[in-house]
């Protein structure tokens, strides 16, 4: 029984090994920020992208951590409208502050309704303070679920 199987003899399992070249990482300075700077860089993202408008409706400012700064959202409008240009924004800025890991954190500041559950009851209730006849109409028709 030949199943013509090539003899094995010239197959290695030796990894072949390639030189590799260290690589010099170039060390960059970059300034602090300032309040003022980002300000302008703010601003300056504002008008390159076409967001003026929506931008001039929050001031940033440097918040606790280094490379984080933080931006009050004031209305619901401007935390919903920033989300998809948020990645545009930061690209631009650590861009022009060369800090690659700069982040921004948006804080919402508007007070949001708290949904409130009302039982049936307290529906009830709520309308017979509107009209006192309900209680009247409730008595003649007894079987009737409110």
């Amino acid at each position: 029984m030949n199943l013509n199987v090539p003899p094995l003899g010239g197959i290695s399992i030796k990894v072949a090994q390639t030189k590799v070249e260290p690589v010099h990482h170039i060390a960059v300075e970059v300034k602090p920020l300032t309040e003022e700077d980002l300000a302008m860089y703010w601003q300056e993202a504002g008008e390159r992208l076409g967001l003026q408008d929506l931008l001039a409706e929050a001031v940033p400012h440097l918040g606790e951590k280094q490379g984080c700064f933080e931006v009050d959202a004031q209305s619901v409008s401007f935390h919903e409208e920033f989300k998809p240009h948020k990645i545009d924004v930061m690209e631009f800025l650590r861009e022009k502050t060369g800090m690659k890991m700069l982040d921004c954190k948006v804080n919402p500041l508007f007070v949001s309704k708290d949904e409130v559950i009302y039982s049936p009851e307290d529906k009830y209730s709520a309308m017979v303070e509107q009209n006192p006849k309900l209680a009247e109409l409730r008595k003649l028709f007894p079987m009737i679920d409110y």
